[in-house]
């Protein structure tokens, strides 16, 4: 359940290429959403925050913010943001049972291997308080496999992810799809989720 040493590596080298990469007006606009949602005041997480952008964005409207990634270097970033607090870590060991009102894991969590996802699922749904909001977003596909530049993915069909977040104790309340290029320059289909707990 570690994180991926190979993916990590590729993070570390390629922050300000990362950090480059804007929100598309689709992505912004669900942030937005997102932010609505929760109660001015509320604690949120940034689950795999990567440069710390989103984070920084929730903070900014009145939210009180964490955010963690097992990047070094994307940490780094991330606590450039104002209001936001930072830490280091891996998925592995997130743990915070009745702590969040909102949780957002833009993706972060197709890095996980398939057989981790159950119990990272579980931990995430512990987390937060009852009724609270979780963003999950991830490639559609089948399997597991590396991009160009070595980062390791898992891929899920729509009916998979539904069966996994109802199992953890979520409740499915809308989706999107869509396509994006990649910071390894390929098209990948893509789906979002938004689910209470």
């Amino acid at each position: 359940m570690k994180p991926d040493a190979t993916t990590i590596a590729v993070y570390d080298a390629k922050t300000l290429d990362y950090k480059k990469l804007g929100p598309s007006t689709d992505e912004r606009k669900v942030e937005v959403r997102f932010a609505q949602s929760l109660t001015r005041g509320g604690t949120v997480l940034d689950y795999g925050c990567g440069p710390g952008r989103t984070a920084g964005y929730f903070a900014r409207q009145g939210l009180i913010t964490h955010a963690f990634d097992a990047s070094k270097e994307m940490v780094k970033l991330a606590r450039e943001h104002s209001g936001v607090t930072v830490w280091q870590a891996g998925f592995d060991t997130f743990s915070a049972p009745d702590t969040y009102h909102g949780i957002w894991a833009s993706f972060s969590l197709l890095h996980a291997v398939r057989s981790d996802m159950p119990v990272l699922l579980g931990n995430i749904h512990e987390a937060l308080k009852v009724g609270g909001k979780f963003y999950i977003a991830l490639k559609l596909g089948q399997g597991e496999a590396r991009d160009g530049l070595g980062r390791l993915y898992t891929y899920y069909e729509e009916e998979e992810l539904r069966e996994l977040l109802s199992a953890a104790g979520f409740k499915w309340q809308s989706h999107r799809t869509g396509e994006d290029v990649g910071l390894d320059g390929t098209l990948s289909q893509l789906i979002s989720v938004l689910a209470d707990a």
